[in-house]
C-alpha cells in the first residue's frame, strides 16, 4: 500500500478493515426500521423520513462509504436517537459509483433536500454528511444554492479537496481525473451560501484526513463562515458519527444545540 493509499484508507487506522463497521451501521438500521415501523416515510428520490412531531426540526444525514457504497435504508441507525431528543430525521439517499458520477450525486442530494423540506414543513434543518457524505453536504450546503434554507451544515470526517483521490484506488469507481477532481472540490470553489458551520474529525484518524478538515476549515473562516472545528477525542473515522446525536458530546451539543 502506498503512502497516499493509506492516508486515503480510513479504515487503515482500525485494523485495515471496515467491514465490520458497515455491518454493524447496516444492523443497527434494520433493527430502527423494525422499531420505529411505519412511521418511516419513503420520499420521492428514495429518501427517508422519520417525523417526531409536526414543529420538530430535521437532522437530514448523507451517509458516507467513499460514494460507492451504504444507502439511506443502511442509515437510519441514528433516528432513534434523534426521534427521542425531539428531532425528525432523514437519511438522504442517492446513486452509488459507478452507476452515478459525482456530478449527479451532488445534484441528487441538492434535490433530496427539496424533498425533505416539502415532507417535513417549514422548520429549521440540519444537514449532517459523515465521510463522502461530507464532502456533498459542503456541495448541496455551501457551494450550490441549496434549495431550501438550511440552518446548519455539519461535515463529519470528509475529504474537501478530491485531487489526491485521484491517484488511489478509491477512483475506480469515480473515474476522476485531476481537473473534474477540482470540478467537485468544495475546497476550491466559490461560496454561495455560508451557514453555520461544523467541520470535526476524530483523533484516530489519518493525518490526511485531520489535514482535510483543519484545512477546510480555515478556508470557510477566510470566507466569514461561522465555523465550529475540532478534533473529537477517543473517536476514529467509524464510530465519529454516533456523536451527532449524543448532546453530552460536543459535535452533539454543536449540531443539536438552539433550534428547538
Amino acid at each position: 500500500m502506498t503512502d497516499l493509499e493509506h492516508e486515503y484508507s480510513p479504515s487503515s487506522r482500525v485494523g485495515g478493515d471496515s467491514g465490520p463497521f458497515v455491518a454493524g451501521y447496516t444492523a443497527r438500521s434494520a433493527a430502527a426500521r423494525h422499531a420505529l415501523g411505519d412511521r418511516v416515510r419513503r420520499l420521492e428520490g428514495g429518501s427517508l423520513l422519520v417525523e417526531a412531531g409536526a414543529d420538530a426540526p430535521v437532522l437530514v444525514f448523507v451517509h458516507g462509504g467513499y460514494w460507492q457504497a451504504l444507502s439511506a435504508e443502511a442509515s437510519l441507525y441514528l433516528a432513534p436517537a434523534a426521534v427521542s431528543l425531539g428531532w425528525s430525521y432523514a437519511a438522504v439517499e442517492y446513486t452509488l459509483a459507478p452507476a452515478a458520477d459525482l456530478p449527479t450525486m451532488v445534484q441528487e442530494c441538492a434535490s433530496a433536500l427539496a424533498a425533505i423540506a416539502a415532507a417535513a414543513g417549514d422548520v429549521p434543518m440540519v444537514v449532517a454528511g459523515h465521510s463522502a457524505g461530507a464532502h456533498l453536504t459542503a456541495m448541496i450546503t455551501q457551494v450550490l444554492r441549496p434549495p431550501v434554507a438550511v440552518a446548519r451544515s455539519v461535515l463529519v470526517s470528509g475529504v474537501y479537496d478530491l485531487r489526491p483521490l485521484v491517484h488511489t484506488s478509491v477512483n475506480d469507481p469515480l473515474g476522476l481525473d485531476l481537473t473534474t477532481a477540482e470540478a467537485v472540490s468544495p475546497m476550491l470553489l466559490p461560496l454561495t451560501n455560508r451557514p453555520e458551520t461544523t467541520v470535526v474529525w476524530g483523533d484516530n484518524e489519518t493525518d490526511a484526513f485531520k489535514a482535510q478538515g483543519t484545512t477546510y476549515a480555515a478556508r470557510l473562516r477566510a470566507a466569514g463562515v461561522d465555523v465550529s472545528a475540532f478534533e473529537c477525542a477517543g473517536r476514529h473515522h467509524f464510530d465519529i458519527v454516533d456523536d451527532l446525536v449524543d448532546p453530552a458530546t460536543e459535535l452533539g451539543a454543536l449540531t443539536l444545540g438552539g433550534l428547538r
